[in-house]
């Protein structure tokens, strides 16, 4: 089971490693910041942005909950729709001290060192996020943080959409794949509770 909440609790539980990585970094200024959103032009703000700018359908799994309904389009089970979510991390800080660069090494070593999301992160993150109240994610579900890889042109389109923003230190990850459970109930089925098996004449 896993409701409409799904994303938000990855999302959320991965703000909560970047930033448990970014307070092993010594930062003269105070602790790291995470930020969710868009990169923003603000020369001030130090730390990892962290922005959701895509979702795919998951090919592999996009047919695992079929069938979802009967001959008489009941429910007979809860149809789960699962993707793939793309981020893009970017980090910020004094370039004189190479501060972005460092935030960017810590990041992408925790990461590597936890590529799929542990139970006991999204429990902690769930519990005391209060915009997951309700999110009834499954810690045991595994989802994977992949490194993306970034092509000349790609990177150019997509700081493309971020006109007014200067470039930043970036890293991309794909979580895959998180499954999202609709709001229905089922109808109970009945249970088979004998066969009656013959042979007729042909």
């Amino acid at each position: 089971m896993s409701n409409y909440l799904a994303i938000a609790t990855v999302t959320a539980t991965i703000g909560r490693i970047v930033s448990e990585a970014l307070d092993r970094v010594p930062d003269p200024s105070g602790i790291p910041k995470v930020r969710f959103g868009p990169p923003q032009a603000d020369p001030q703000r130090i730390g990892c942005t962290i922005f959701l700018y895509r979702t795919t359908m998951n090919t592999f799994r996009r047919n695992d909950d079929l069938p979802t309904r009967d001959d008489g389009g009941q429910f007979v089970g809860r149809p789960r729709v699962t993707v793939d979510a793309d981020y893009l991390m970017t980090f910020a800080g004094d370039e004189t001290t190479l501060e972005a660069q460092r935030f960017l090494g810590a990041v992408v070593s925790a990461l590597h060192a936890q590529p799929f999301l542990s139970a006991d992160a999204v429990r902690r993150t769930v519990a005391g996020t209060a915009y997951l109240r309700g999110s009834d994610f499954d810690p045991q579900t595994k989802v994977r943080l992949v490194p993306g890889t970034i092509d000349q042109q790609f990177m150019a389109q997509l700081w493309s959409t971020f006109p007014q923003v200067p470039y930043n230190v970036t890293a991309l990850y794909t979580a895959s794949s998180i499954p999202i459970d609709a709001d229905v109930t089922p109808v109970p089925q009945r249970a088979v509770l004998e066969v009656d098996a013959r042979v007729l004449p042909r």
